[in-house]
């Protein structure tokens, strides 16, 4: 794992290229780049067909990165928390030990019910589950002591509108930890990568480069404490099986993802085959955690 300072987040679209020069460039959002094609319905859809797959898959419940997201968040214990786009609640077993009251939401009411099921099994009396949208929350406003998010925010059509809305019902003094997929900091790199990831995903919108994600959690009104990178290698069949697409759509990602092999065009990526033949990619995460001003 690699720890980066606020202060080398924010010199933001810098990256080193091959030959240790730094390049920099800005992410123009356009129409096209923010929406996934996809309605409301046809995502929980999607992620109806993926609750199994993301219970099982060890890219999802992969130890360290969860356990490095409840390290930087750092629950003192007395917390109310939210968990929005909460899943099938992989992230409570984590959080709830740690906090006074925990809730998750979701809006695949499949996930909901194995978040539900889940927590009953592990024994989290403190942890409850509901079915809700991430852009309008029932929750009043300063509701919440700490509010999270893993690995959702590159399936919203607007990140930033749903950063608000955790930030709105987020209590002054109280802890917003997101935790996300990061891309390319150049426009074609991150382009290729969100092509492969919709012919994978339709439900994914586009991760955001590093930079970005630092905007949308500052352009909020919040205050970035920390900020922290996970490198992580996925196996592409792993990776593949946890979303439902066509053969034809699954046979082009692997052929996008293979012609990557010793480029940066996959987002930035590293992508390569072991000794057995076997496809894989690298994957940064990132963990951010700011406070709402008081």
């Amino acid at each position: 794992m690699k720890k980066m300072s606020i202060g080398e987040q924010a010199a933001g679209a810098s990256s080193a290229t091959g030959d240790g020069l730094m390049r920099t460039a800005v992410w123009a959002v356009t129409p096209e780049r923010t929406k996934s094609n996809m309605d409301p319905s046809d995502i929980v859809t999607q992620f109806t067909a993926q609750v199994d797959h993301f219970v099982t898959s060890p890219h999802v419940n992969q130890p360290e990165a969860v356990h490095r997201f409840v390290e930087a968040v750092a629950p003192h214990g007395d917390e109310c928390a939210l968990d929005v786009a909460c899943g099938p609640g992989l992230l409570a077993q984590a959080f709830a030990p740690h906090v006074c009251e925990y809730i998750g939401v979701d809006l695949t009411p499949a996930m909901v019910e194995k978040a539900a099921a889940t927590a009953r099994e592990a024994g989290l009396s403190n942890a409850r589950f509901e079915v809700a949208d991430a852009f309008r929350l029932p929750f009043e406003a300063d509701a919440f002591d700490l509010v999270l998010t893993r690995l959702a925010l590159h399936h919203m059509p607007d990140p930033s509108a749903a950063v608000r809305e955790m930030t709105r019902v987020l209590r002054p003094g109280g802890t917003l930890g997101a935790f996300d997929m990061t891309t390319s900091e150049f426009t074609e790199e991150a382009e290729y990568h969100t092509e492969v990831e919709r012919l994978r995903d339709p439900s994914h919108t586009r991760a955001l480069p590093l930079s970005e994600l630092v905007r949308t959690i500052r352009v909020a009104g919040l205050e970035l404490d920390k900020v922290e990178a996970i490198d992580y290698n996925q196996d592409v069949e792993d990776w593949m099986a946890r979303a439902a697409q066509s053969a034809d759509a699954a046979t082009r990602a692997r052929k996008l993802i293979a012609e990557a092999i010793g480029t940066r065009k996959f987002g930035g990526k590293k992508v390569w085959r072991d000794e057995d033949g076997k496809l894989w990619f690298s994957v940064r995460w990132a963990i951010l955690v700011a406070t709402k001003p008081a």
